[in-house]
């Protein structure tokens, strides 16, 4: 099915919006005047009485009370209840696709763009960023992304609207991922179009630069997560300090904060030969996994580890980026990305997470202290986010596992190892 298909005189149509206020309100400051929108309905009598968007002159009625006729089309604006008001659609015998839509056609509806859907982590989220700032490509392409966390969690539950807009796509990017879970969310022929055309990126998360991180990541111990709540940052912000092993290692031992940071700062605290090893086996670990993926990283990983390329298990630096980029451009036969570096830097780091520190012992043997010698550190917690140098990072999280360590002696949770064994 291509958008096309769907409603090609949208701008005839009497356009009827049902959703959650704040997306409804960002739908008609976008398309107001280039749309005869109609009414808003809702399920609320509160709603109807409030009259919210008097200002578009547009008025707010019970779903009940609603009468379609041929000529109106419903918009979904509501991310987080799309499946649910889908549903409510379907039991009063609207069609899909033909009585009601996602907001996320609209603009390929509008301007008669091909589209582009992206699925996939944190690495497929970054290159989307790229991709949004070629023009040429927008010129052709409506571009949207669902990140793998809202197809697959229930707090989202974005799947019925992800699998309604990959119906009409002519381009599905999707990132390649060892997690079962991931794979029954990527979608083939029985959903796409026969036409669709889809490019696989290798995405298996890369530790080379960390052999301090705990090797079966899945297996990480619960035992912090228990009580993350009680302190006053965001745990998930902080996972890296429940997968170093040393530093969970030297907290067990009852070493201080200071002692942590001295040993772990020494030149030599890892051996070179253990650290090149180590990135070896991450490097054909990847090689691999990404066997079948379009879009292969490994080769590029091992010619250019110098440059710093990920700033932690899953999230990765410009040079990366913009190499998966600009192959997926080449794919579609336009040209690479014209934007400048430091616009492409400023977009990995406005919208990236915290960085997972690099040991100078990693930093020698593979060659990127000098990138890293004055280098601060993002940390993004609840509250702020800041930016420190490796000690002060490295305190940080020790600091932060010795309050853990605290919370739970105090609460009598103190009968299991702070991590698991490799």
């Amino acid at each position: 099915m291509n958008v096309s298909e769907i409603c090609s005189n949208i701008k005839e149509k009497d356009i009827v919006l049902y959703g959650d206020q704040e997306e409804i309100e960002v739908f008609l400051e976008k398309y107001f005047q280039l749309l005869k929108i109609h009414i808003v309905i809702t399920d609320h009598k509160d709603e109807v009485r409030l009259q919210s968007y008097k200002k578009w002159d547009i008025k707010t009625v019970l779903f009940k009370e609603v009468v379609l006729s041929e000529n109106q089309l419903i918009v979904i604006c509501s991310e987080e209840k799309f499946s649910a008001l889908k549903r409510r659609l379907d039991y009063a015998g609207k069609k899909e696709y033909k009585e009601y839509i996602s907001h996320e056609l609209i603009e390929s509806l509008l301007y008669g763009k091909k589209l582009m859907v992206c699925m996939g982590t944190q690495l497929l989220g970054q290159v989307y960023l790229f991709l949004k700032t070629h023009k040429q490509l927008l010129e052709e392409y409506s571009v949207l992304f669902y990140p793998e966390s809202h197809v697959l969690e229930i707090y989202k539950n974005r799947l019925q609207e992800y699998m309604h807009v990959c119906r009409c796509c002519t381009i599905y990017v999707r990132s390649a991922c060892e997690k079962e879970r991931f794979q029954r969310k990527v979608l083939g022929s029985s959903v796409l179009n026969k036409e669709c055309m889809t490019i696989t990126v290798a995405d298996y998360g890369f530790g080379g630069y960390y052999p301090q991180v705990i090797n079966n990541r899945d297996a990480v111990s619960n035992y912090l997560l228990r009580e993350h709540n009680r302190l006053p940052l965001s745990y998930e912000t902080l996972a890296f300090s429940r997968m170093d092993k040393e530093i969970l290692e030297l907290c067990e031992r009852n070493v201080s904060s200071d002692n942590i940071v001295e040993l772990l700062m020494d030149d030599n605290f890892y051996p070179e030969q253990k650290i090149r090893q180590y990135f070896d086996d991450e490097i054909n670990r990847f090689e691999y996994q990404e066997n079948l993926a379009d879009i292969k990283l490994s080769k590029f990983i091992n010619e250019h580890k110098e440059k710093y390329l990920c700033r932690n298990l899953n999230e990765w630096n410009e040079p990366a980026i913009t190499y998966i980029s600009n192959l997926i451009l080449e794919i579609l036969n336009l040209a690479p990305l014209s934007v400048s570096l430091e616009k492409r830097i400023t977009l990995i780091e406005e919208n990236s997470g915290s960085e997972m520190p690099v040991y100078p012992s990693v930093q020698n043997a593979l060659g990127v202290e000098e990138i890293l010698k004055n280098k601060k550190y993002k940390v993004t917690t609840y509250y702020k986010t800041q930016y420190m140098t490796l000690d002060e990072y490295l305190h940080f999280i020790a600091e932060y596992l010795y309050k853990a360590m605290d919370i739970m002696l105090f609460t009598g949770m103190d009968g299991e190892r702070l991590f698991i064994q490799e």
